[in-house]
């Protein structure tokens, strides 16, 4: 019983660690799988970690999605080839 313990423990915690260095995906955040992200969508996934509030989510998805109110895949990428050349600008390093 111990060792079936241990087992599962040590592969929630591999699990764990696996899931947070992965990036999410366009597909992670469109939930309902229409093609776009909504404001709704994107402050549900920013605030799902606690890393932001629901206040400063809201200010992202509004300075990401532009005029129209959402985001398209279009959008996503463009937003995360901006985030990779900011830090390669000051860092050097393209990971992120």
């Amino acid at each position: 019983m111990i060792r079936v313990t241990l087992i599962s423990a040590a592969a929630l915690v591999g699990a764990m660690g696996a899931y947070a260095g992965e990036k999410s995906t366009f597909a992670d955040v469109d939930t309902n799988a229409d093609g776009v992200i909504s404001a709704s969508e994107f402050i549900a996934h920013k605030t799902a970690d606690g890393k932001y509030t629901e206040v400063e989510a809201a200010a992202k998805f509004e300075e990401a999605a532009g005029m129209d109110g959402q985001i398209t895949e279009a959008d996503w990428e463009a937003m995360k080839a901006e985030r990779k050349a900011e830090k390669t600008d000051t860092t050097g390093d393209t990971s992120w």
